[in-house]
């Protein structure tokens, strides 16, 4: 008898052992869940990131085409700049060019009317003599004398005249040289401007090239984490369907529309571009648009195997309908059922919102078989 009672404790103890050893398989779901929430958390900061650096990168955008219109408004004033100090110099060496002229004028009179007036008055009476005895008349003499003094007077007149021609023009040379030497400082200022742009422009590119390095780790970031989540999430599907199962299960079918009296589709399900990442990405579900607080009915009769907070769908339920299938109501604003419940067709099991990642009130409706997510308008061809 004693050997016969050591074999059913023997037994339980190796039951007790193997039930702690290994974890239930709702402690399984509940990690899986924690998992995908936290994968939703890393998904939902790198989109916050991608966000941020994709504003940064269109307001660097945004500046390098200011600084375009700058550098080509610079531009224009610089060879404007270098038109007026051409002609500013080309204007100093015309007028530097007709004083040098002058000036050899000038040189030549001096030198004509020097040496008259060296031989006039060297030869003093000499020359009066001369003049008297190489006239024939008295007359003639006068008349020599006054040509002499005409000459003479002449001379210094156009000496006079050559000498303010000269400082006139020396003085206009002045001016355009000074002209022109502003015309250099304003040019020199328009290429610094110049360059200044076009180094501000570079810096400026760089940033805009390690900004789109830093997007393009981002998109992919955003990519592989959502990649995990859909893993996870068809992971978690599957072991509410088998604990599902396990359970009992029901046989329902598909048939009432989850929102009666609104029927407009913001986003269906299929293929998309991701607003994001701008890449395509498959929208498991259909986001059907209702006011805040409209009714959400149950598709068909099931069991809840999940009503609860995920980090992407915000306030949802799961309804496990048997036979591989079941519906996802997402972003809801208050739940009307609890995890286990048994639901009918058309029964009210929650209400529109806008929770997790939603931009809008709308009741994001998924449906899918054996884990796999599929068109849910086809269970409603009408």
């Amino acid at each position: 008898m004693f050997h016969k009672k050591i074999i059913p404790i023997a037994v339980l103890s190796l039951f007790l052992l193997g039930t702690s050893a290994f974890p239930s398989r709702a402690d399984v779901l509940r990690d899986a869940v924690q998992q995908q929430q936290d994968i939703a958390t890393q998904k939902n900061q790198a989109q916050g990131k991608l966000n941020q650096l994709t504003y940064t990168a269109d307001k660097m955008k945004a500046q390098l085409a200011q600084l375009e219109t700058q550098i080509a408004a610079a531009q224009k004033l610089l060879d404007q700049k270098r038109t007026a100090y051409a002609q500013a110099q080309t204007l100093v060496i015309s007028a530097q060019k007709e004083l040098d002229q002058k000036q050899k004028e000038l040189e030549d009179r001096q030198s004509a009317l020097g040496k008259r007036a060296r031989g006039i008055y060297e030869s003093g009476q000499i020359s009066y003599l001369e003049l008297l005895f190489q006239s024939s008349d008295l007359s003639e003499f006068i008349t020599r004398m006054e040509y002499f003094t005409k000459l003479v007077d002449n001379d210094r007149q156009l000496l006079t005249d050559i000498k303010s021609q000269k400082e006139q023009i020396a003085q206009k040379t002045r001016e355009l040289q000074s002209r022109r030497d502003q015309a250099a400082q304003l040019q020199a200022q328009a290429e610094s401007v110049n360059v200044n742009l076009d180094k501000t422009k570079t810096q400026q590119r760089v940033a805009l090239d390690q900004n789109q390095k830093a997007i393009q780790a981002s998109f992919d970031d955003v990519d592989r984490l959502e990649a995990e989540a859909n893993a996870w999430s068809d992971k978690i599907r599957k072991m509410q369907a088998a604990q599902s199962a396990r359970t009992g299960g029901v046989s329902g079918t598909i048939s009432v529309w989850p929102v009666p009296g609104y029927y407009e589709i913001s986003d269906p399900f299929g293929w998309r571009t991701h607003p994001i990442t701008h890449k395509r990405s498959l929208h498991t579900g259909t986001d059907i648009v209702a006011p805040l607080g409209t009714q959400i009915h149950a598709t068909g009769a099931g069991i809840v195997i999940m009503a609860g907070w995920n980090e992407a769908y915000g306030n949802m339920v799961i309804i496990d309908h048997g036979g591989g299938v079941s519906s996802l109501y997402g972003h809801q604003s208050r739940l009307n059922v609890t995890e286990g419940q048994t639901v009918q067709a058309n029964q009210v099991i929650g209400y529109v919102g806008s929770t997790g990642w939603s931009t809008g009130s709308h009741l994001h409706f998924e449906v899918r078989e054996g884990g796999n997510p599929t068109d849910p308008l086809r269970f409603f061809p009408n």
